[in-house]
């Protein structure tokens, strides 16, 4: 038996196949196929060359895979475009089985292998899911970049921008961040910045999150405000967290397990420990763990265990050694 999962993002898209005991077959990468970024063309185009890749790898065809997990940016959130990536989706693996959801659930299912508890992801954008032991599920932010995603790597290098325009004309003091902000983006006149984001980067929502980078290495140097950004960061998970347990009606008695995967999180103590006080306000019993696998794995695993409802640990701890030997991890 051989299973697909994809993992689509606001950076790049990821396609892995596995067989029955966990072993990689094929992995690849692709740009983003994150439609509201790009395009529905687009958004065909990579998971079809995606596809076909990492077939090809895995010295295989889409025909002879036993099932599919397929997580999707955006899905499930605007009907009409759910129904045409559906028919998308539908062209491209025929008769295959298949299941379709948002990528949040990939990422829940990679960083928890698969069991009850929540995951936060923060890369480009930011959301919350989450199972219970008896399969309820729920998702709490990723409401996009205009609407939401607050604590994402877009949310944070808009902090670092307005951080660096204050600190510019005098309305917050000058701290690392400011000469920091200046060297990275070869900035010679403050009002320079503005034709850069306009200009270069078109406003884009993956070159805006690249500029969390600089805030992590302003942190790192001990800049007061890009500290504090990312405690405010650590706060905004906090809340999805605590909305999702409501939601999932997790008993005061009961252990929940929380992890997280996506580009915010290699800020590491920054995001982290603040994370973990906010979580440590909450009456319940929470255990924030290290991510599992990676979503992409997860994708896969999930696949496996929808089309054998099985619960097989020895699939989990291969995936982990083929991971680290195929170089994918995050």
């Amino acid at each position: 038996m051989i299973f697909l999962g994809i993992d689509g993002g606001g950076t790049r898209t990821e396609f892995i196949i596995i067989d029955e005991n966990g072993k990689i077959l094929g992995h690849t990468t692709k740009a983003t196929c994150h439609y509201k970024q790009t395009s529905l063309q687009n958004f065909k185009e990579i998971i079809i060359d995606g596809v076909n890749e990492v077939c090809r790898k895995a010295d295989t065809t889409i025909s002879q895979i036993d099932y599919s997990f397929i997580g999707i940016p955006g899905y499930g959130e605007i009907l009409d475009d759910v129904e045409k990536m559906d028919l998308i989706i539908n062209d491209i693996f025929k008769q295959n089985s298949f299941e379709c959801a948002n990528d949040a659930v990939a990422a829940w299912a990679g960083s928890l292998a698969c069991k009850p508890g929540i995951n936060i992801v923060a890369g480009t954008g930011a959301i919350g899911f989450g199972m219970n032991k008896n399969g309820k599920l729920h998702r709490a932010g990723g409401w996009g970049y205009f609407c939401g995603d607050e604590g994402s790597a877009y949310w944070l290098g808009k902090k670092a921008i307005e951080i660096f325009s204050k600190e510019a004309d005098g309305r917050l003091e000058q701290t690392q961040l400011y000469d920091i902000f200046k060297s990275k983006l070869n900035i010679q006149n403050d009002f320079d910045l503005i034709d850069l984001i306009y200009t270069t980067y078109e406003m884009k929502r993956d070159k805006i999150a690249e500029l969390a980078i600089i805030l992590h290495e302003a942190a790192e140097v001990g800049d007061k405000f890009a500290i504090d950004a990312f405690s405010q960061s650590a706060y905004e998970h906090y809340l999805t967290i605590k909305a999702l347990i409501e939601k999932l009606d997790f008993l005061s008695e009961e252990k929940v397990l929380v992890s997280y995967s996506g580009g915010v999180f290699n800020s590491g103590r920054y995001i982290l420990e603040p994370l973990k006080s906010y979580l440590d306000n909450l009456n319940i019993n929470i255990e924030l763990i290290n991510p599992i696998l990676t979503p992409v794995a997860g994708a896969a695993l999930y696949a496996y265990k929808i089309f054998t409802r099985e619960d097989n640990l020895k699939i989990v701890e291969t995936l982990l050694e083929e991971e680290v030997k195929w170089r994918i991890r995050y």
